[in-house]
């Protein structure tokens, strides 16, 4: 069996994207692929971890009642806390009949951390992808930190997140300096607007928003935000820029709201604590457009979205589909491939 583990230099930078993609890839040329995570960090998600219900419904493995991974990481613990034991354990039983398993390791290169992190590829006798989060102050004494972490294990990089209008010089220069000190990098990914996309159902739940009508389009995606004011154009013509948009406005302007039910919008948001005009009801139910009343005002209501991107998750099909799209655009599935090969 190939083991393939995915480690990162920091929390949130593409860690369960890559493992998602590369799964649908195997899985697509009719590998048997498993994926397994032993650890997520209590302080970053609470009493659960978002990210293991989709990983288990790319392994097809939601069905299964054992759920005795991943395990909660010590806060601030020495290195001999961390069960390193227990979930190499956890692991063994998850993989078994697999051809390729795919883990999702621990963010961080360094410390205690980097330390348990070296353990599991080792102890998984793993092949190991480090995702660098790019920063516009990435140096490559950063990224060389996997390398003198994993050793020959390393199979390579994926920098990801890479601001647009840096993308150039990032491939004309930051990689080759990579590759020139022996680290394949195995792809370089622009930032994207789609993956830090929610559903319905998460905006209204991080707005404490209730749905006034249509429920059961909570999977509906937004990428975009748009405010209804003081609009000086048509309305239509403001909000057709976009698909896959909220509408924050006041619930007092049925004229705007109903400029926004002329265009394809995912959900709009009434602040003020505002129900809708039976009409506008009526069309939203029409157009088959989630309703949600907040009771905070329009300022406070947009402030509120911006710490909604702490919580983005890689839940939705269309972000699934979109982070494979720039693995296919920016990425070198051959190199990836050589360390596929069972």
């Amino acid at each position: 069996m190939t083991t393939v583990y995915i480690a990162s230099d920091q929390v949130r930078v593409g860690k369960t994207a890559l493992c998602v993609t590369l799964a649908h890839r195997l899985s697509q040329d009719g590998r048997k692929v498993a994926l397994f995570k032993p650890f997520y960090s209590k302080t970053l998600t609470g009493d659960m971890d978002p990210d293991v219900q989709i990983l288990r419904q790319a392994a097809n493995l939601q069905g299964q009642k054992n759920q005795s991974w991943p395990m909660v990481l010590p806060k601030d613990g020495e290195s001999k806390e961390i069960p390193v034991e227990q979930a190499i354990a956890g692991f063994r039983e998850a993989t078994v009949g697999a051809e390729i398993s795919i883990v999702e390791g621990l963010s961080g290169l360094v410390d205690t951390l980097g330390f348990a992190s070296n353990r599991l590829a080792q102890d998984m006798d793993a092949v190991v992808i480090v995702v660098i989060g790019y920063t516009s102050n990435l140096e490559l004494q950063d990224v060389l930190r996997a390398k003198d972490l994993f050793g020959d294990r390393l199979a390579g990089i994926v920098l990801n997140g890479v601001t647009k209008y840096k993308l150039r010089e990032v491939k004309d220069n930051l990689v080759p300096e990579i590759e020139a000190e022996g680290v394949e990098v195995l792809a370089t990914i622009p930032e994207d607007r789609r993956l830090l996309g929610v559903s319905v159902g998460q905006l209204a739940k991080h707005l404490d928003g209730k749905f006034l009508n249509l429920e059961e389009k909570k999977d509906n995606f937004v990428e975009h935000y748009l405010i209804g004011g003081m609009i000086l154009d048509w309305g239509v013509l403001y909000f057709e820029r976009f698909a896959n948009k909220a509408v924050i406005v006041r619930g007092d302007r049925p004229d705007i709201q109903m400029a926004a039910l002329q265009t394809k919008t995912s959900c709009i948001v009434l602040t003020g604590g505002y129900a809708p005009i039976q009409y506008v009801n009526y069309e939203a139910g029409e157009e088959e457009v989630p309703l949600i009343q907040v009771e905070t005002d329009t300022l406070s209501t947009t402030a509120a979205l911006e710490s909604l991107q702490e919580s983005v998750l890689f839940d939705h099909p269309l972000k699934q589909e979109q982070f494979r799209a720039l693995m296919d655009q920016h990425g070198d599935w051959e190199a990836l491939s050589k360390f596929l090969v069972l």
